[in-house]
């Protein structure tokens, strides 16, 4: 499908002429410099709203304007770019690509602007609407129902979602804005997010119950060099965990014997309870299994395997009152977990 015909040049250059006045739009007349000025949240809207009708006279039902001076706001904004913007067919409008950009930084911007209102308007009121957390599964599996229950009861009018996936896409997606907090193991390329320490925490060897591979009792500390002597249930190469381990081991020059590989923290628990192998995670990831009697476990010495969890939250929008307590409920809830022995880690600041 051909768009419109290029348009005629314009005339020589001559003395400035000053432009007559596009079109009223919403009962106002438009500055005469309208055309070549910055994009406003005005024009985006329109524009927005005509691609999502997909005809001008549908926009301008929905928006109570004259069609005619949709069609002229259209005409300056490419005027004023130097794009077209739309593609004109008897069956309605299609958005040319560079129409397209528009429009996705338009539904952008209009979020952006709808968040920084709600922001700013409840200041001071009770936090509500959504919040986003990513979190890698091993800390999902200890930290997204206590954070889950407790915003339930005291922030009821937060939309609080937990997004469980690897780091890798973790870290992407926050910078994106996808998601408004995430927890990730690496902070040195996450854009113009900021970020935080939220804890350090201490991995364990665990085995099935019947399935104890060492003389010295569960409880007791075992070696890294012990650990790699043992058929070892991990994630894949692409998981966190496994390149933590991974680089522990060969610091110490050890190769680890990775019997399964398997990216999903349930799976492995449920392989090593069965005896399938052993395997290396956070006591807070095992805690439910622990508790239950199914899985035994030590902490690993020599060199004991520990590693920083940073709360990072993404720079895509305006931090939310919703976003800032979730963020504070999730260091009080942390802290109880540590402080309940659940979860084998330290706090920043604290002994």
């Amino acid at each position: 499908m051909q768009g419109r015909p290029p348009r005629p040049p314009g005339p020589a250059a001559g003395p400035a002429k000053e432009p007559a006045c596009p079109a009223p739009i919403d009962g106002r007349m438009l500055p005469p410099d309208d055309r070549g000025r910055a994009l406003d949240s005005r024009q985006l809207r329109y524009f927005r709203e005509i691609i999502e009708c997909g005809s001008m006279s549908g926009a301008a039902r929905t928006l109570g304007i004259a069609q005619p001076s949709l069609s002229q706001l259209v005409r300056n904004l490419e005027e004023s770019l130097g794009v077209e913007l739309l593609i004109r067919t008897a069956r309605g409008i299609t958005a040319t690509e560079a129409g397209e950009r528009l429009y996705h930084h338009a539904c952008r911007i209009e979020s952006i602007l709808a968040a920084a209102r709600a922001d700013v308007v409840g200041v001071g009121s009770e936090p509500s609407g959504p919040v986003v957390f990513g979190m890698p599964p091993s800390v999902s599996m200890a930290l997204s129902i206590p954070m889950a229950e407790t915003i339930r009861i005291e922030m009821p009018q937060v939309q609080f979602s937990v997004t469980e996936a690897m780091t890798g896409h973790l870290r992407e997606w926050v910078m994106k804005g996808d998601v408004d907090l995430a927890l990730l193991y690496d902070v040195s390329n996450i854009g113009e997010c900021s970020s935080s320490l939220l804890v350090t925490e201490t991995l364990w060897f665990y085995a099935a119950t019947d399935d104890w591979p060492f003389e010295d009792p569960p409880g007791a500390p075992v070696t890294l060099r012990q650990v790699a002597g043992t058929d070892l249930v991990l994630p894949s190469e692409r998981h966190g965990l496994r390149l933590f381990v991974e680089r522990a081991a060969r610091a110490e020059r050890l190769s680890l014997r990775v019997s399964i590989a398997i990216d999903s923290m349930t799976q492995i628990k449920a392989l090593v309870a069965r005896g399938s192998g052993y395997t290396i995670l956070s006591p807070a990831a095992v805690s439910d299994m622990v508790g239950d009697g199914t899985l035994v476990g030590s902490p690993i010495v020599d060199p004991p395997l520990r590693r920083s969890i940073y709360l990072v939250r993404s720079a895509a929008g305006p931090a939310s009152l919703a976003r800032r307590r979730t963020e504070e409920t999730c260091r009080e809830v942390v802290a109880d977990l540590v402080a309940r022995n659940i979860w084998q880690a330290e706090i920043p600041g604290q002994e």
